[in-house]
């Protein structure tokens, strides 16, 4: 294939909107080809999902020449049930990216403000843009605290990961309360994508706070990141708003029935968080052996500091040794390291401390 001319380039920005022409897009962690790369930069879970989903996916593949159901309502009950909210108030999304950007789509016009506290997930930024909104971003404090002055900032839409990426940490479920409580006509998102590695969850606010809005996604508890599922709760009211945004068909028959069988086998779910937060213990420790400041991790990562110099390097050895970590300009002195399977674990280990020692 020959190489792409610039001026195409310069033409076909011509033929979209400014916003987009002026983005330089999301850009997602590596995904190799290899298999015996040790993958341990996007945070997927290391264990399969619960054998139930295969056997659903089986059973619904024999329909592929209908539709999906259109509101996926199966699996809002079935979220309704197990998270004690309206099902009326449930929205599935293809991701929780997907509920991002309809919230995004259905709240914010072009120039209003996005709120949201820094380092967190970059996606924001992108999403932002792309609706022609302005992010305005509040460091986190030392003790990743929510910052004090985004609570007056009169932002349309706040975004709070929680558990925080990159960092893993926790934002207390007062301070989420509060932020929506002190912001009534401003919509709050708590995006609970790792919380079921912790033990903190807003859901119980939901109903409760009308302007609140909790996401939950199905890539990373319940190993199901090739299907492409999340869950937005909220009020029946704010969800009705929601669904005018929403493509008609957006998530397809095979995503609905696997995302259903793992959400009804929750022991299945809680055995693989368990096995993943016991490993992260155990990595935290021995990268601390290793000279590594690990942010105490509420998640199913670890955001490991180096003794003071910039980690890009460290990263591209280990990538050269045939392991795969996250290493983000924005915080250069960090590597955000997946946890893996404890064989995984201790390759990445080895290759550390081979590093550390030369």
């Amino acid at each position: 294939m020959s190489a792409p001319n610039p001026s195409d380039s310069g033409s076909a920005r011509r033929l979209v909107r400014p916003a987009v022409a002026a983005l330089a897009g999301y850009v997602p962690g590596e995904q190799p080809s290899d298999p015996r790369v040790v993958k341990l930069n996007t945070n997927e879970n290391p264990y399969p999902p619960s054998p139930r989903v295969a056997e659903a996916i089986a059973a619904a593949a024999g329909n592929l020449h209908l539709y999906p159901d259109p509101d996926s309502s199966a699996l809002r009950r079935a979220a309704a049930r197990l998270y004690g909210v309206d099902p009326d108030g449930v929205v599935v999304g293809n991701g929780s990216d997907e509920l991002l950007a309809m919230l995004l789509r259905a709240a914010v016009d072009p120039g209003e403000v996005v709120a949201y506290p820094i380092p967190t997930y970059s996606l924001y930024d992108t999403q932002v843009a792309l609706q022609g909104g302005r992010s305005m971003h509040f460091p986190y404090p030392a003790d990743w605290s929510l910052p004090e002055a985004i609570f007056g900032c009169g932002a349309r839409v706040f975004f709070i990961c929680n558990p925080n990426a990159p960092s893993g940490t926790l934002v207390p479920l007062d301070a989420i309360e509060r932020l929506a409580r002190e912001n009534p006509g401003s919509i709050v998102v708590a995006d609970e994508a790792y919380v079921d590695f912790c033990d903190g969850t807003a859901v119980g606010l939901v109903g409760r706070v009308p302007n609140l809005v909790v996401l939950r996604s199905f890539s990373k508890s319940y190993s199901l990141a090739g299907l492409r599922v999340g869950l937005a709760m909220t009020t029946p009211a704010l969800a009705a708003e929601l669904l005018k945004v929403k493509d008609s068909y957006n998530l397809d028959r095979l995503a609905q029935a696997g995302a259903l069988a793992a959400l009804e086998d929750q022991a299945a779910m809680r055995a693989n968080v368990d096995r993943v937060r016991a490993t992260r213990a155990r990595l935290s420790a021995e990268l601390g052996r290793l000279g590594f400041r690990v942010v105490p991790s509420e998640t199913n990562f670890v955001l490991a500091y180096g003794p003071g110099e910039s980690q890009e390097g460290v990263a591209r050895s280990l990538k050269e040794r045939g392991v795969l970590v996250r290493w983000f300009r924005a915080l250069p002195d960090a590597l955000r390291i997946s946890v893996g399977t404890d064989a995984q674990v201790d390759r990445l280990l080895d290759e550390l401390r081979s590093l550390v020692a030369r």
